[in-house]
């Protein structure tokens, strides 16, 4: 496994933390922390991924 993909997997758990918060808090700060955090992880798994 990549450093990247390493990295990735609790950026998506935190993101998913934050979402969840977003949906129970009604805060649109959870939303949008929740978001960047989920496309960071995917832009990390990604690159985890084409690099092998």
């Amino acid at each position: 496994m990549s450093t990247f993909t390493i990295i990735a997997i609790p950026f998506f758990i935190t993101a998913l933390i934050m979402l969840a918060l977003a949906v129970t808090q009604k805060q649109q700060t959870f939303l949008l922390v929740g978001g960047i955090f989920m496309a960071s992880s995917l832009v990390n798994a990604v690159i985890g991924l084409s690099i092998g």
